[in-house]
């Protein structure tokens, strides 16, 4: 095995192996690795990089579910923890007019159930009928489920009724069992989360796809959850982006535990981010770095490995920010467009679902 014959397979359309994508990881040079992705990312997309108008709102962060990698989580009875009223929802939406999109995603609060779901949806799509609803993760679906009794089915054909356009890829972390039960033990399976996803995407729900990387995850488990997600998407055609979201580890019980004190090292996830864009080539043709976590050198630099999005402009983001993370909330259009530019790109807005704004994408 060796880099030419795998970066061959790639240029030709073909999808690599697991052992390619292990090889990538461990062996491959790291510059060449780089400029293959970047090659793939710019036949696919050419020197476009896309963002989203969209409005960030995390409704509660009661939870009973604590994973270790997380610092936003709270009991209810902690003074910190909050849960928003339906008015307060609407309310955030107004004060952010010209977004196009509102992602909503909330803990797995155990006294919220099918009703508070359901009213949200309906009164966002009410008041605002021309945003498109993103959110409400596998884990969420599959709390509702416990809570209603409901089928699957039946329970993600009510939250599309209501107004969900889009599911939340997250609640994935690292799709390998072993490691979900050291970092998030009351989290669903692997398989529970599977199949959550591709009945959504049967029933036309798409979703998202994320990893969580930088913990104590292995190279074979970072293949392995990209595998999962590619044929996943083999079978439904429903993922609109995937999104690799490095641990942010400050104010966590998994970053105690482990010693962590700092986030995964630059040169580590660079080469993260060109193996999923050439392990995810064709099936995925959207990779998005998180400025969020990276802040805007890192997530800039990452256009130089495969990522062809920048993400949104969010105006809102706790999840982060309680684990300790110093990189800000919000960033304007200009922003955004401003700093693409800089870099050499051409800014480009997008719908939720990757389609045209304002006569382009």
């Amino acid at each position: 095995m060796n880099f030419d014959t795998i970066a061959r397979k790639i240029e030709s359309g073909e999808e690599i192996s697991r052992a390619d994508g292990e090889f990538l990881l461990k062996e491959g040079n790291e510059g060449e690795i780089a400029d293959l992705a970047c090659d793939i990312n710019r036949k696919i997309h050419g020197n476009r990089i896309t963002y989203v108008k969209n409005r960030n709102i995390n409704f509660t962060n009661v939870c009973n579910i604590r994973c270790h990698f997380c610092g936003f989580w709270r009991m209810e009875d902690q003074d910190e923890s909050f849960t928003l009223t339906l008015d307060q929802i609407l309310a955030k939406i107004a004060t952010t007019p010209g977004i196009t999109e509102v992602c909503i995603q909330g803990a797995i609060h155990p006294r919220l159930g099918m009703d508070y779901y359901l009213e949200m949806l309906r009164q966002i799509r009410a008041h605002f009928p021309f945003l498109h609803i993103h959110g409400i993760s596998p884990q969420e679906i599959h709390s509702l489920t416990e809570k209603t009794g409901l089928a699957l089915p039946e329970v993600i054909g009510r939250l599309m009724k209501a107004g969900l356009g889009s599911m939340a890829g997250t609640a994935a972390e690292i799709l390998v069992d072993e490691v979900r039960r050291k970092i998030s033990p009351a989290k669903i399976s692997s398989a529970r989360w599977t199949e959550i996803v591709q009945t959504a995407h049967r029933m036309g729900l798409p979703s998202t796809a994320t990893i969580l990387i930088g913990h104590i995850e292995r190279d074979g488990d970072i293949i392995a959850h990209l595998d999962r997600i590619r044929t996943i998407q083999r079978r439904t055609q429903g993922f609109t982006e995937f999104i690799p979201l490095p641990f942010v580890p400050f104010r966590t019980r998994l970053g105690s535990e482990t010693g962590q004190k700092e986030m995964v090292p630059w040169r580590r996830l660079r080469r993260i981010y060109a193996v999923c864009r050439l392990f995810l080539f064709p099936a995925i043709p959207n990779l998005q770095t998180s400025w969020v976590k990276l802040g805007l050198r890192r997530a800039l630099e990452t256009l130089e490995l495969g990522v062809n999005d920048f993400g949104g402009t969010l105006f809102e983001e706790n999840i982060t920010r309680s684990a300790g993370g110093g990189n800000g909330e919000s960033l304007s259009e200009a922003q955004i467009r401003e700093v693409l530019i800089r870099a050499g790109k051409i800014p480009c807005q997008r719908t939720t679902l990757y389609g045209e704004v304002n006569g382009h994408v």
